[in-house]
């Protein structure tokens, strides 16, 4: 296996050098969504595949939206729709795959149960700063980060030993046409 770092709206392969391209988790934070489309549709092969998946933020992913509502709850400064990711609604991902070039394309919501041994491992993972909540995180000063803590911690029912909280994924997959096709970005 080979790992090349790149990014989305600027892949670093030729056109046509892929039968598949997938995107787990990524496509929240590309800058230029129809620019990583038409670079998705380059480098896959006439009747290629492009998969992408993202988690719905807005309502049905209990982590992110309780962490968010917390924070916001003790910071003024928390950024306006932190907790809004893009492409997380139903049929969001059918568009841009559809607005991209590809057809035959489906969309499925995934659901998902995470289980932690108690809070402080939920906790352990934002202070990585790790996306746009462990970013935040990190960011605070320690009084503020305790304060977003203890109020994360109330928000999920100050949970004594192991819990579980859900999630919501959105799912597809698209087909790019046999007969090739100019590849031009979107407007």
């Amino acid at each position: 296996m080979r790992v090349v770092q790149g990014d989305a709206e600027n892949l670093p392969f030729p056109p046509d050098s892929f039968d598949a391209v997938f995107s787990q988790l990524v496509l929240h934070f590309v800058g230029d969504p129809a620019k990583a489309g038409a670079e998705f549709r380059r480098v896959v092969r006439p009747g290629g595949l492009a998969a992408v998946c993202v988690w719905d933020s807005a309502h049905e992913m209990e982590m992110l939206r309780h962490f968010w509502d917390a924070a916001s709850s003790i910071d003024d400064h928390t950024p306006a729709g932190a907790q809004l990711l893009r492409f997380g609604g139903p049929g969001e991902l059918w568009q841009w795959l559809e607005a991209s070039g590809f057809s035959e394309v489906t969309e499925r919501r995934l659901d998902v149960n995470s289980t932690y041994a108690d809070f402080d491992e939920l906790w352990s993972g934002f202070l990585l700063g790790i996306g746009p909540a462990g970013a935040h995180c990190a960011a605070l000063a320690d009084d503020a980060r305790a304060a977003l803590r203890r109020e994360f911690f109330r928000r999920l029912g100050s949970p004594a030993g192991r819990f579980t909280l859900r999630a919501c994924a959105r799912s597809a997959t698209g087909r790019l046409p046999s007969s090739p096709q100019p590849c031009a970005p979107m407007e």
